[in-house]
């Protein structure tokens, strides 16, 4: 979330995961991916 808590944690070898965000309450959270080759991306994800 965005005060830096770690909600969830997944691990894939797919181009494209989708994340389920049903259990999450509305606001905004930080999605931060990191690939193989230890890139990092981060984007905001706010849920309705």
């Amino acid at each position: 979330d965005m005060s830096g808590r770690q909600l969830q944690n997944l691990k894939t070898k797919n181009r494209v995961t989708k994340i389920n965000t049903q259990a999450l309450v509305q606001g905004a959270y930080l999605v931060t991916i990191k690939t193989d080759n230890n890139k990092t991306v981060s984007a905001k994800l706010i849920k309705k």
